[in-house]
């Protein structure tokens, strides 16, 4: 054990050790990445999140100067000055938080301004908020799918949605594969109460999209639902930023769409879009919106005038087509795995842990900020970095990231060719 390279797997549910002992015992995962100066997962930074940041070393306090490529803020609009002018004038009008539950006297006029807003977005009757996607995710499937029903999901949901499915029966399938969707449609059919099947419109790691045409056919021959998370398809894909399910042309097909705020929209919270009846019944029974303080009013106006700026000004969510398009092209000219990535999260894959680790270290001394997806983000020698481009990247941000990665490469041979 004494050369053991450990990695997270390590320390999930160590048999025997009590939760302090476990916290101990973890220890020696961080010991171990700090002698190779690699812990990426304590980093501070001193200024906004964006494009550019101000990182603390963690192993020699002093401040970094970095191209960050590390946000979800894919449109910048945590710091595009209206909407820092409508989250002020929010604060003004509304104070800083609602300090209530919605049922109980936390639910304002501009909660029901943005939901409606949010409807409207994506093709719905209706639409609820929540303080997170995570919450927005936990929300609707604790209370829409219990043990007589069953939930079919892609392999590579986002954790929150296989958070929220405890309560149920959960069937996974192999990422889009339709061949496989299809059987277990027809082996489940008439056997449960309510089937779901569930999908993400952007998978968060590779990049890639769902075939949601061909989902909601097959949804639709075997009489099951169809759930979407588009996280990270609101403000980029679709006409105006309306998401992914638009962008395929399916939203009339979508039984529900859960979303986030914290991407294109700059800020936090969640929300969920359906039918008017869904959603009234989620108003009441939905635990993690109806036990939680409502999401806050100067978050509430940001969201909302994100949401102005993305639908009415298609400029900006071209430039961020324009630099991902960019990025894509110059990483594969370089011989980089960039994976089967249809979106802004552009994958770099190099299979291995440690040195993944390694490589976001050396690139923060040359100052760009990435960090390692390893396990359990991943599979185990499934790890690389999740480069996430923005609007706010220029050109220049974008040659100097490739040119430090070849210049990484050169010790770490990680490229394909």
């Amino acid at each position: 054990m004494k050369n053991k390279m450990f990695t997270l797997r390590d320390f999930i549910d160590i048999p025997g050790k009590n939760i302090y002992e476990s916290a101990d015992c973890f220890q020696k995962f961080i010991d171990q990445m700090d002698a190779r100066k690699a812990y990426a997962f304590d980093i501070t930074s001193t200024s906004a999140i964006g494009a550019r940041m101000n990182i603390i070393d963690r192993y020699g306090g002093e401040v970094i100067k970095t191209t960050s490529f590390v946000t979800n803020n894919y449109l910048g609009m945590n710091k595009h000055p209206k909407v820092l002018k409508a989250a002020q004038k929010a604060i003004e009008k509304y104070g800083i938080g609602t300090c209530a539950a919605p049922p109980i006297g936390g639910y304002i006029n501009i909660h029901s301004e943005l939901e409606q807003k949010l409807a409207k977005l994506h093709g719905k009757e209706d639409a609820i908020l929540y303080t997170s996607g995570y919450a927005a995710n936990i929300g609707v499937y604790q209370l829409l799918l219990n043990k007589s029903d069953i939930a079919i999901v892609d392999m590579y949901v986002h954790a929150s949605v296989y958070d929220g499915l405890g309560k149920t029966n959960i069937k996974i399938f192999k990422h889009n594969d339709m061949e496989y969707l299809g059987s277990v449609l027809k082996v489940v059919e008439g056997k449960y109460r309510n089937i779901a099947v569930i999908v993400d419109g952007v998978y968060s790691q590779d990049g890639d999209l769902p075939k949601l045409v061909e989902t909601c056919d097959l949804a639709k021959k075997y009489g099951a639902f169809v759930f979407i998370d588009d996280a990270h398809g609101v403000g980029v894909f679709g006409k105006g930023g309306k998401g992914t399910a638009d962008h395929f042309g399916v939203e009339d097909k979508i039984d529900l769409i859960t979303g986030t705020f914290s991407k294109s929209m700059g800020t936090s919270g969640g929300y969920a879009a359906g039918a008017k009846q869904l959603i009234k019944y989620m108003r009441h029974y939905s635990r993690s919106n109806t036990f939680s303080a409502s999401v806050s009013p100067p978050i509430v106006a940001a969201a909302s005038k994100a949401i102005d700026l993305f639908t009415q000004e298609p400029h900006i969510i071209k430039t961020l087509w324009d630099n991902t398009r960019y990025l894509k092209k110059q990483l594969t000219k370089r011989g980089f795995d960039i994976g089967k990535s249809e979106s802004p999260i552009t994958p770099v894959m190099v299979r291995d842990d440690m040195k993944t680790m390694l490589i976001a270290r050396k690139l923060l001394e040359k100052g760009i900020y990435v960090i390692p997806a390893i396990y359990p983000a991943v599979r185990l020698r499934d790890s690389r970095f999740r480069v996430n481009v923005t609007a706010s990247h220029t050109k220049e941000d974008l040659d100097y990231f490739c040119e430090a990665l070849s210049d990484v490469d050169k010790e770490f041979n990680f490229t394909v060719s």
